[in-house]
C-alpha cells in the first residue's frame, strides 16, 4: 500500500513537470469519461442520442490537437506519445454510440471506465518510464534559427542545473543563434547540427546530450566533427610529454619517421601544450565523448587535437636519433574511428557481464558491475519496490564464491558503468557500508531545490563485507547511476577509489527532450536534481567543473601505461590495481 501511495505521489510530481500539450491530454482523457458519467446521471432516457455527440467530441478534439502538436518529420514521436489518448477518444465514440442505441447504461460506462484507466496508465507509463521525457519541446515546425532560439529558452526555463552551473544564456544566444541563422541561410543541416553540438558542450553535462536521428546525417556530422586522420593519435603522459599512440604503420606519418611514443613538440606551428590548451572536446558521440569534469577533459584533449588541422598539418617531434624534426603530414579520411579507439581505454567498459567474478591470484578477487540493469522483466518491479533481493543474493553468492577460493581483498570494476536504475547500486553498496545513505530527488523553482520525500531513496546498512579491503575501479565512462554507485561506495571506509580518470560526472535525472527542425535532431536534458541529505547537488560539478568524487589513488598515466594500453591492448588499470591491493606498488 505504501509503495502504491509513493508511486501516485511521484506521478503527480512528474505531471507538474509535463509540457502543456502532454499535461492537457492526460487531464482531458479521464475528465471526458467523467463528463460521460455526469451526462448519464442528469440526462433523461429519451435524450440518450446526445451521447453520439458526446462520443464524437473527443475524436474531433484529438484530430485538432494532433494537427497542432504533431512532430514534423518524425511522426512516430507524436503517435507513441499521444496514441493512447487517440485510442481513448475512439473508445468514447464507441461508448457514446452504444449508450445511444442500447438499453444498457451502466455496462458501457463500466467498460469505458476500466479501459480509460488502462489507456491513461499506458500513456503515463510510456511518457514517464519508457520514453523518459516528462517535458517535450516540439520545435520541429520551425527553421534552424527559431528552433535554436526556442531550445535555449527551454533550457533556461527547465534545465535543473542552470544556476548550479551558472549558465550565461544571453551569451549562448549571442553565439549560437547567429550560427543557426547562417546554417539556415546556406541550407546546411550539418552546420546546424554542429552548432547544436557545440551548444550542448557549453553546459558540461553529459546528460545534456545531442542526438541525430537520421543515420546518414549522423554519420556526416560525426565524421566531419572528428576532423582529419593523419595516421596517429596522441596522449599526454604524467611527465608532461605528449606522445604518439595508435600509429598506422602504413601511413605517411610512419614513412616520415614518426613512431609510437614519439614525443610531439609542436602541432601546426604551435607549441604542443598551447595547442592542447585550446582544444574543445566536442563530438556527438554520447558518453564516450562527454567530459563534464575538467581534469578528465585535460587527459583526452591531445586525443582530440590529433584530428585538428587542414589537408596538411605540420608536426614537430623527437625522432629516433633524439633530434627535433618537422614534417608535413597529409590528411587521409576522417579521424572518427581512431578517435574512438584512442578514447576506449579511458572511458569504456572492459567487462560486459553483470556480476562476472573471478580470482586474479590466490588472494585478490574481481567483481564486475558494468551497468545498473540486470533483468529487464524484474528491474521495473524492483525499481518500484525500491528493493531487489534476488540481485543482492546474486552478488552475495559471487562474493562468497570468491571467499571460498581464498579471496581476502576485492576489486570492484565500475569502468564504463553507464547507469540504469538506482536500486541496483543501493543493494550492492549496502553490503559494504557501515552507515545509512539517503538521497532525494529535487525540484528546482529557480531559487531553491525542493527535496521530495516521495523521491527519496535509501541505501540501508547491511555491512557484511565492510571489513574486506576493496578497490572500486572507475573511469570517465562510469556514468549516470554509475556515478551515483561510485559516489556512494566511496563513502564506505574499506573502499579505495582508483582510476586513471575520475568518473563521468553527471548524475541528475533526465526528463526533458527537445525535437528541433524537422524532427531529425533532438536534445535531452535533466530536469530533476539528485540531492544529498543537506539538499546539495550530488556529483554534478558547478562552474569550476571539479568532481565531487575524489580518487584516493590515481593510476599514473606513464610510459608503461601508454605502452600497455595502446600497443599491447592490455588492461593496465586492472593490473596496476591488483598490484596496489597486494602491496606490490
Amino acid at each position: 500500500m505504501e509503495i502504491a501511495v509513493d508511486l501516485i505521489k511521484e506521478i503527480f510530481e512528474l505531471l507538474s513537470l509535463a509540457d502543456g500539450p502532454t499535461g492537457y491530454l492526460m487531464i482531458f482523457t479521464p475528465a471526458w469519461f467523467l463528463v460521460l458519467v455526469l451526462f448519464m446521471i442528469i440526462m433523461r432516457k429519451k435524450d440518450k442520442k446526445i451521447f453520439k455527440i458526446l462520443g464524437l467530441i473527443p475524436v474531433i478534439h484529438f484530430a485538432v490537437f494532433y494537427l497542432i502538436n504533431f512532430t514534423k518529420g518524425n511522426q512516430t514521436v507524436g503517435l507513441l506519445r499521444y496514441g493512447p489518448h487517440l485510442v481513448a477518444a475512439l473508445l468514447f465514440l464507441l461508448t457514446g454510440l452504444w449508450i445511444s442505441h442500447g438499453k444498457r447504461k451502466i455496462l458501457p460506462l463500466v467498460i469505458a471506465g476500466f479501459l480509460t484507466f488502462v489507456f491513461s496508465s499506458v500513456a503515463i507509463l510510456y511518457v514517464f518510464a519508457f520514453e523518459g521525457s516528462f517535458h517535450l519541446g516540439n520545435f520541429t515546425h520551425y527553421g534552424y534559427e527559431r528552433s535554436m532560439s526556442l531550445l535555449i529558452d527551454e533550457l533556461e526555463k527547465n534545465y535543473v542545473l542552470r544556476d548550479h552551473k551558472e549558465i550565461d544564456f544571453d551569451a549562448l544566444r549571442n553565439t549560437y543563434i547567429p550560427m543557426a541563422a547562417e546554417a539556415e541561410k546556406n541550407k546546411d543541416e550539418v552546420a546546424f547540427a554542429e552548432a547544436v553540438t557545440n551548444l550542448c558542450y557549453e553546459f558540461h553535462d553529459g546528460h545534456l546530450s545531442f542526438r541525430v536521428l537520421d543515420d546518414e546525417l549522423n554519420s556526416k556530422v560525426m565524421y566531419k566533427m572528428a576532423g582529419n586522420d593523419y595516421g596517429f593519435s596522441m596522449i599526454r603522459q604524467d611527465d608532461g610529454k605528449t606522445v604518439v599512440i595508435l600509429l598506422d604503420k602504413k601511413s605517411e606519418a610512419y614513412k616520415l619517421g614518426i613512431r609510437n611514443r614519439s614525443v610531439i613538440t609542436e602541432w601546426d606551428g604551435v607549441k604542443i601544450d598551447e595547442a592542447i590548451s585550446k582544444v574543445r572536446c566536442v563530438q556527438p558521440m554520447y558518453q564516450i565523448c562527454a567530459f563534464p569534469i575538467a581534469e578528465n577533459e585535460e587527459i583526452v584533449k591531445p586525443i582530440f587535437l590529433a584530428g585538428k588541422g587542414g589537408d596538411k598539418v605540420k608536426v614537430k617531434f623527437i625522432d629516433e636519433s633524439g633530434n627535433e624534426k618537422e614534417v608535413s603530414v597529409s590528411a587521409n579520411g576522417s579521424y572518427y574511428d581512431r578517435l574512438k579507439e584512442a578514447l576506449y581505454p579511458l572511458s569504456e567498459k572492459w567487462c560486459s557481464e553483470f556480476g562476472f567474478a573471478k580470482m586474479l591470484d590466490d588472494h585478490c578477487g574481481y567483481l564486475c558491475i558494468p551497468q545498473e540493469s540486470y533483468d529487464p522483466v524484474n528491474d521495473i518491479g524492483a525499481a518500484l519496490a525500491d528493493e531487489y533481493p534476488s540481485l543482492k543474493q546474486l552478488i552475495v553468492d559471487r562474493i562468497e564464491g570468491l571467499k571460498a577460493q581464498g579471496m581476502d581483498r576485492l576489486i570492484l570494476d565500475l569502468r564504463g558503468n553507464d547507469g540504469g536504475i538506482d536500486v541496483i547500486y543501493e543493494e550492492i553498496v549496502s553490503l559494504f557500508t557501515d552507515k545509512e545513505i539517503v538521497y532525494y530527488g529535487g525540484f528546482y523553482d529557480g531559487k531553491t531545490y525542493r527535496m521530495s520525500d516521495s523521491w527519496a531513496w535509501t541505501i540501508p546498512v547491511d555491512g557484511r563485507y565492510k571489513d574486506i579491503p576493496v578497490v572500486a575501479l572507475v573511469n570517465a565512462g562510469c556514468a549516470s547511476s554509475g556515478d551515483m554507485f561510485a559516489y556512494s561506495i566511496s563513502k564506505c571506509p574499506n573502499v579505495t577509489m582508483m582510476g586513471i580518470t575520475t568518473t563521468w560526472g553527471s548524475a541528475q535525472a533526465l526528463g526533458g527532450r527537445c525535437y528541433l527542425t524537422d524532427g531529425r535532431i533532438t536534445v535531452r536534458y535533466p530536469i530533476i536534481a539528485s540531492l544529498d541529505e543537506n539538499g546539495s547537488v550530488v556529483m554534478d560539478a558547478g562552474k569550476d567543473r571539479k568532481s565531487s568524487l575524489k580518487l584516493d589513488k590515481r593510476i599514473p598515466l606513464d610510459s608503461t601505461a601508454v605502452y600497455c594500453m595502446y600497443e599491447l591492448g592490455g588492461d593496465y588499470d586492472l593490473a596496476y590495481t591488483r598490484k596496489y591491493l597486494n602491496g606490490e606498488i
